[in-house]
């Protein structure tokens, strides 16, 4: 009983934590909201230090005195400034002092609290339109000029989006703010019941409204700056057309920003491997003016969005040259952490722009002919599957001498669960792919070092079963305890995790090497992938078949030093995963020696963490040997 008291006691308090948390999320959230419409609306209520509406001005007031109360907890300095700006608002300050103080605040809260200011994945333009069919146009009107059905007696009269104060002024992230937290007063009201995600597709949707008439020729767009998610859903139309020349080439740039964020983004980025060499060479100059932490960072940046999206192709081309680029980038981050003088680092960053563009070359007039794109979703299938299905076969082969068919199917169900898992993740694969390069490797790696903890506690039990008196003891033991129901769980929990964790990185692999070959050749892509599995399962049979030939004794043994060896192999691969993730340092050997297949890499990180589990491995087997050994008399 006191333990279920300590439980709810401790449950109440992460989700008293977790509320909290939300809570405060939503204030910084409002006042973020009150303050883009005080640096906005100030202007109808205020004129040369007059009042000129009333009403308005009482509003900015009470806006004011809002974000004075839901910022009691601020930080001491987004006080202050509320404070101030509170001071002007009675003193009737100009409109560009109220929106300077109110943006500078803005940006305080935004760091303060860590806002995201920007949607996890691309906007869908396409559901957008639907949402706002069902929920904005019957007062905003079809095509968002604020004439719809219902638009007629309201007061205020719906947002014309087509207004050049709302069309060049507003950004997504202030649309998003509306549509989520409503505005008092008024028939707009907060859309609670939508999704993130949806309410960021109806924001980005509704500031393209007004370029819906707009022909935007995507191919002639001159991209002289680059753009992200960040800055299309943070940015107005205003900010955007302020680093442009005046003209109509600008507008068109602007409404191709709104109505085709994605592909104007990645067409202002460059190439993959363009971006690594601007990141690379703005590392460098970081490096040079001491910011060391700023040049780490975006090193790391350069492999992970640069290079590794591109790694499948480079490995099919030639992977020994893909391998040696990315001992070069790890080159370089190492130097880096390690503080090495500015002219080292440079010499090491200039080397890697010099290997990219070799990369690039190598690149330049590669198609991806049929057979191509079969073998290269084969090997991915065929290179994951193996690792996998090893570990499966070995614990099917374990419990069919076992006879224990129940055992069994809880391994199938385990395996099969884990395929399952991943074709939903392909089907979700475009937001997967929203994930950073740095989230893919480091949930990867979590992954890997998991499984060796599983793998290893396998392994030794069955070391400790691999010699003829054991195993009769432990037959013995097995008739007398029948039920064992967690150990089953936990087998089909090994064979999930396993297969899981080769499913993930399958996923990964074979979503971007779609992307890669086009729609002409996935017939062929998807032909690699029935044949991969199709030898597989080739594979396992043969396995199966040719393993009931072995001893009992003797299949325990070679099971278990091959359980143990996968441990070591996805040690050095959980770690090298981490390490690309930028979670964990990268110490680079004198010698630039890799085997990718036994998870051996050039760093002290991997290697030493593969000898400690090697040593792990070796201790706790002799000490098990030790432990089973009968006494030996003396003579």
């Amino acid at each position: 009983m006191a333990r279920v008291l300590r439980f709810s006691l401790v449950l109440g308090m992460l989700f008293g934590s977790f509320n909290l948390l939300k809570a405060n999320d939503e204030n910084a959230r409002m006042m973020v909201h009150l303050l883009d419409y005080i640096a906005v609306d100030y202007s109808m209520a205020v004129n040369q230090g007059k009042v000129i509406n009333n009403d308005e001005y009482s509003e900015m007031q009470e806006f004011a005195s809002t974000i004075h109360t839901l910022g009691i907890s601020a930080p001491a300095a987004v006080r202050a400034d509320i404070d101030v700006l509170n001071e002007l608002i009675l003193s009737k300050a100009s409109q560009e002092k109220i929106a300077s103080v109110s943006n500078s605040i803005k940006q305080k809260i935004i760091s303060s609290y860590e806002l995201e200011i920007a949607p996890k994945r691309w906007p869908d333009l396409d559901n957008g339109r639907q949402l706002y069919a069902l929920n904005c146009k019957s007062c905003h009107g079809e095509n968002g000029n604020g004439k719809g059905l219902l638009a007629e007696g309201l007061e205020p009269a719906p947002t014309n989006f087509h207004a050049p104060d709302k069309a060049n002024g507003l950004s997504p992230f202030q649309a998003y703010n509306t549509i989520r937290l409503g505005v008092d007063n008024t028939a707009m009201r907060a859309f609670d019941e939508l999704s993130d995600d949806e309410v960021w597709d109806l924001a980005f949707y509704v500031l393209s409204l007004p370029h819906t008439a707009t022909e935007v020729n995507l191919d002639k767009q001159e991209i002289d700056f680059q753009v992200n998610l960040e800055k299309l859903a943070s940015k107005s139309n205003q900010e955007f057309l302020e680093s442009l020349q005046p003209g109509p080439a600008a507008q068109e740039l602007i409404s191709a920003l709104r109505l085709y964020p994605k592909e104007i983004a990645e067409k202002s980025q460059g190439d993959y491997l363009k971006q690594a060499i601007d990141l690379l060479k703005a590392s460098d100059r970081a490096y040079q003016k001491g910011d060391i932490a700023k040049a780490r960072t975006l090193a790391l940046t350069a492999y992970l969005e640069g290079v590794e999206p591109v790694e499948i192709q480079l490995r099919a081309n030639d992977a020994s040259f893909s391998a040696q680029l990315e001992g070069q980038l790890a080159k370089v981050r190492s130097a880096i952490e390690s503080g090495k003088s500015p002219e080292e680092v440079s010499d090491a960053i200039q080397a890697s722009v010099q290997m990219i563009y070799q990369a690039k070359q190598k690149l330049r007039d590669k198609t991806f002919t049929a057979w191509l794109a079969f073998l290269l979703s084969s090997s991915i299938i065929l290179r994951e599957g193996l690792e996998a299905f090893l570990v499966v076969i070995t614990m099917l082969s374990v419990i069919r001498a076992l006879k224990l068919p129940k055992a069994n199917t809880y391994v199938h169900v385990g395996w099969l669960a884990a395929i399952a898992s991943g074709f939903l993740m392909w089907l979700a694969a475009g937001n997967l792919f929203n994930f950073s390069g740095a989230q893919r490797e480091l949930m990867e790696g979590l992954i890997a070092l998991f499984a060796v903890g599983v793998l290893l506690y396998l392994g030794f039990w069955m070391h400790s079963k691999s010699e003829a008196g054991k195993w009769q003891a432990y037959i013995k033991d097995k008739i007398q305890n029948l039920a064992r129901t967690e150990n089953l769980i936990g087998l089909s929990f090994l064979s999930f995790i396993v297969v899981f964790r080769e499913a993930f990185e399958s996923v990964l692999f074979l979503s971007a090497l779609s992307l890669e070959i086009g729609d002409s050749q996935q017939a062929a892509f998807g032909g690699g992938i029935v044949f991969a599995f199709a030898m597989l399962g080739i594979i396992s049979v043969l396995i199966m078949r040719y393993s009931k030939k072995l001893p009992i004794a003797k299949l325990f043994k070679y099971s278990a030093i091959i359980i143990s060896g996968l441990a070591v192999i996805l040690t050095g691969k959980g770690l090298s995963a981490i390490q690309e993730a930028g979670s964990i340092s990268i110490s680079v050997m004198p010698i630039d020696f890799r085997i990718e297949a036994l998870g051996f890499y050039p760093t002290w990180e991997t290697t030493i963490g593969q000898l400690a589990i090697l040593a792990l491995i070796l201790v706790l087997w002799n000490v098990i040997n030790r432990k089973e050994s009968p006494a030996v008399s003396p003579s």
